[in-house]
């Protein structure tokens, strides 16, 4: 019996420790994108708002206007620009040219990482994010694109929600033409 406690007791100290309560309470180190672009999704997804929708590829263009559109899948490359992971820590140097702006960019070591840049503006009276932007890139020998991204937001009554989102860029394979896009999304 003594021996299987021997044996137990390191393994149990070793699993114990993978569960750091301390790295997984730490505070964030990045404004939470993610949390605010998740929170909007719920809001739309319930609302289901009128929306006027612009898709570009290449040189064919469409507008639609509708009220029933996936928000998860509509804003889903703002919820890819969540850089408020623990790996990403010490991925990216933080600016703040004035105190409604955080500004960050991707250090030059870490170039293997999608997200490149990411700014927020605050409103000054609500303290939520009245736009965010983000340039997101992917790049190896078969594949490259690039992503700009814009999400601006405002007050519709009472509620903080999106106003506007913009995507545009680029996508190539290797042996074949880039391919252009824009999606833009209008809310009343």
């Amino acid at each position: 019996m003594r021996f299987v406690s021997l044996l137990i007791f390191p393994v149990w100290l070793t699993v114990s420790s993978c569960n750091n309560p301390n790295q997984q309470n730490q505070p964030p180190v990045y404004y939470d994108v993610a949390g605010f672009v998740q929170k909007q999704i719920k809001g739309l997804t319930a609302r289901k708002p009128l929306v006027r929708k612009t898709v570009q590829i290449n040189q064919e263009r469409s507008q639609q206007q509708t009220a029933e559109l996936d928000w998860s899948r509509e804003l889903e490359l703002f919820s890819q620009a969540d850089i408020n992971k623990p790996a990403l820590r010490s991925s990216y140097q933080i600016a703040r040219p004035d105190s409604l702006t955080y500004q960050y960019t991707l250090k030059k070591s870490e170039e293997r990482l999608t997200v490149r840049s990411l700014t927020v503006r605050l409103d000054s009276t609500t303290r939520q994010p009245r736009q965010i932007e983000a340039v997101l890139q992917t790049s190896n020998p078969l594949y490259s694109s690039e992503r700009h991204l814009l999400l601006e937001n405002g007050l519709s009554g009472q509620q903080w929600q999106v106003k506007r989102y913009k995507l545009a860029g680029f996508q190539k394979l290797s042996y074949f033409d880039k391919n252009e896009f824009m999606v833009e999304g209008r809310l009343p």
